[in-house]
């Protein structure tokens, strides 16, 4: 009998998955036990005992079994990296290995060069791509991004937000192909669609938090293609079907809903909401009552969770929602705009009129 070396990589990918979340999850546990702790009325020796008990042992150990996870995930998934490389090595370019151009998903999407999606006044000319477009965590980041001259909120808030919540399908959808072009894998009816994209991008296409191109750079320029084929085609839209495009799983819509529901939606998966308006473009009716929030817009969900309202100086539960124009905000009609927000249920219901959930797996 022959001996097998090596490993299936897709097993340790979702090892590594699995051990991320799972780090993730505890981390949320400590959080949230911290916090009851410090607001549990046990008064008396016993009560003192344990919360030193806690702050002194038991949530660092807590914490140390988190970091571990994370490092066997990171261990683990360096090693389907290898594998990964190895087996592109054996089937070589145009070879069958699994991961070679040839071979698995990485073979479709390559072809002849395809003409660059048409460009809008305001975006710039086509420049070629920062190289390397970097994939790691923190290019993934969903506070790493800076949209650019198109009002395309709605598809970076939900690549963002799946990004944050699985930056493994990221990585898993998106490749350079030998000949310098980019592939990126997107959905039609729940079947994948392979849309291939020259190594160039608008001058002012969206980049990361320091102006550079990024993965998102990328990802939008395929949206216009997958869109119709012009940018214009994606100034506009909601982020329900940008969940759509980019996981092939059906999207729900859960209206204004309640920070409970959205809470619970992001144990499901990824989480885009949308503002009140104008009265004057997209969503009609309230408008936003916070001057710092953008109306019209979509924001990524970061976490709901337990937070010190800075206004009252309690504890209760808020909203964290980033800006996918990036951890500095901008300015519109001459008023400055959060990069970040957190918000109690009543500011989120006074600016948001909709909550919209994904899923990637």
């Amino acid at each position: 009998m022959g001996t097998f070396f090596g490993a299936d990589v897709a097993e340790l990918r979702a090892f590594a998955k699995l051990a991320d979340s799972s780090g993730q999850q505890l981390d949320h546990t400590v959080s949230t036990l911290t916090a009851l702790i410090g607001h549990t009325g046990w008064h008396g020796p016993d009560g003192s005992a344990f919360t030193a008990l806690w702050n002194g042992t038991l949530r660092a150990s807590l914490q140390k079994a988190s970091a571990g996870l994370r490092e066997v995930a990171t261990t683990v998934r360096s090693n389907a990296d290898q594998q990964e490389t190895a087996s592109t090595d054996v089937g070589g370019p145009g070879g069958s290995g699994p991961s070679g151009p040839g071979g698995g998903d990485r073979g479709h999407g390559v072809g002849d060069k395809p003409d660059n999606p048409d460009v809008p006044d305001g975006m710039g000319e086509y420049d070629d791509l920062d190289d390397p477009i970097p994939l790691d965590d923190d290019a993934l980041d969903p506070t790493n991004m800076a949209q650019g001259q198109l009002g395309d909120c709605w598809f970076l808030a939900a690549a963002g937000a799946v990004a944050a919540a699985d930056p493994e399908w990221i990585r898993d959808h998106m490749w350079q192909n030998p000949d310098g072009t980019w592939t990126v894998k997107m959905y039609k009816d729940g079947e994948p669609v392979y849309i291939q994209v020259e190594p160039t991008v608008p001058e002012n296409s969206v980049k990361d938090a320091d102006g550079d191109d990024n993965w998102l750079s990328v990802y939008e320029k395929a949206a216009a293609e997958y869109f119709g084929g012009n940018y214009e085609d994606i100034d506009g839209g909601w982020p329900d079907d940008a969940f759509e495009a980019i996981t092939g799983h059906e999207s729900r819509d859960l209206g204004e809903s309640n920070l409970d529901d959205i809470r619970d939606s992001l144990a499901d998966g990824p989480v885009s909401v949308t503002t009140e308006g104008t009265g004057t473009f997209l969503w009609w009716g309230s408008e936003v009552d916070d001057p710092g929030i953008v109306p019209n817009h979509a924001y990524i969900v970061d976490t709901v969770e337990p937070h010190v309202n800075p206004e009252t100086g309690d504890e209760e539960l808020m909203i964290h929602v980033l800006n996918p124009w990036g951890p500095n905000g901008g300015t519109l009609d001459g008023e400055q705009k959060y990069g970040d927000v957190w918000l109690t249920e009543e500011q989120y219901q006074d600016n948001f009129d909709h909550a919209f959930v994904g899923a990637t797996n």
